[in-house]
């Protein structure tokens, strides 16, 4: 069997650097990922050793991962962002006001898939209950691209 090679067909984007979060820090965004040229987009919060959100029972700490999307506005930036929807993101259910997940562990990582039709794409983190927090980082990889290998 042959294998496939990925890495021709997927572009990473280091859209939030890992940093601290907490309730000091509040809601952490990441910047603008611009799809032009994609078709598809992975995206994937990653989480390192946030005591608060350790093996369960957790309480009521967790990070709600919002995404939001918008349109070009003609100049090559986004427009107005709006929330997605459930027909937006693949891999999720139940997507509420855009939030596609709230973790309250951090055993593993929130992904989800984008599916909808916009040009740029962003992710918000909202702590609840996090006074220590730890560290937090999100990465879209965008996929499916118009033109590959991509650079």
């Amino acid at each position: 069997m042959t294998m496939q090679d990925l890495n021709s067909n997927v572009a990473p984007v280091q859209a939030l650097a890992a940093g601290t979060i907490n309730q000091g820090t509040g809601a952490l965004v990441s910047g603008n990922v611009d799809l032009a040229g994609f078709n598809a987009a992975q995206i994937v919060v990653h989480f390192g050793a946030i005591t608060e959100m350790g093996v369960p029972p957790t309480g009521a700490a967790q990070i709600a991962v919002k995404l939001e999307h918008a349109d070009d506005d003609g100049a090559g930036a986004p427009a107005a962002y709006a929330e997605v929807s459930d027909a937006d993101v693949t891999g999720i259910a139940g997507v509420t006001a855009g939030v596609i997940a709230t973790p309250s562990s951090d055993l593993a990582p929130v992904t989800a898939g984008y599916v909808g039709g916009k040009r740029f794409l962003r992710a918000t983190l909202t702590p609840t209950d996090l006074t220590i927090g730890g560290p937090v980082g999100v990465i879209v990889n965008k996929g499916h691209p118009r033109h590959a290998p991509v650079a």
